[in-house]
């Protein structure tokens, strides 16, 4: 990364995306907590908790960068994500197979990037695969359950975050964070909208069905 020092602006941006995160993950857990219980919903939730604690550490210390006039620094806050994402990723991933299948368990696959320090491989496989075997399964319920909206906006979502990724492995001069941080609030945005239409047209559907 070049020295150019973050910018309060751009530190305040970065919280954006922890906050559509955390919107969208609370529509996800009522939904599984209305129709899987309280022990699928608390993993749920655990897991929602950790992926919006380890996004907002990041942006925390991108805002002391910005207060201190520095550029980005690795540090302890910066660098926890890794393992907190990894964690709720997990738990999110696990509890909506539960939601999505009667009473199986499993993981799915996917890909990570390269470069980057040999102690997050393992993590950032986790959080990688999770992130987007969640968002393939809310996808798939959100189909299945008719609701095309938030289908279509779970994979406007997962799409924004696989560009957003791929822009992150390449120059991160000071106008490119400023597109790749728009990028990912757009794709959080898109998730908690899509959670939120999820949940409310299953509950309408749930009402009728009764």
């Amino acid at each position: 990364m070049e020295d150019t020092p973050i910018t309060l602006g751009m530190a305040l941006m970065d919280f954006i995306p922890n906050l559509g995160y955390l919107v969208g993950a609370y529509f996800l857990v009522r939904l599984i907590l209305r129709e899987r219980g309280q022990r699928c919903g608390r993993m749920a939730m655990l897991g929602a908790l950790l992926v919006f604690l380890g996004g907002t550490l990041k942006a925390t210390s991108k805002l002391l960068d910005a207060l201190n006039n520095r550029p980005y620094t690795v540090n302890v806050l910066s660098e926890a994500q890794f393992v907190m994402l990894a964690i709720g990723f997990l738990g999110t991933v696990t509890a909506l197979i539960l939601l999505a299948r009667e009473r199986r368990s499993s993981t799915p696959l996917s890909a990570a990037l390269l470069f980057i320090a040999p102690w997050k491989i393992p993590f950032l496989l986790v959080m990688t695969l999770c992130q987007f075997g969640a968002l393939g399964l809310l996808t798939y319920l959100s189909f299945r359950r008719k609701i095309i909206l938030s289908g279509a906006l779970f994979i406007t979502s997962a799409v924004l975050t696989l560009l957003m990724a791929g822009m992150a492995s390449g120059s991160q001069v000071l106008g490119m964070q400023w597109i790749e941080q728009s990028i990912n609030s757009l794709a959080q945005i898109s998730f908690a909208i899509a959670a939120f239409k999820l949940d409310r047209t299953s509950q309408q559907q749930k009402a009728i069905a009764c």
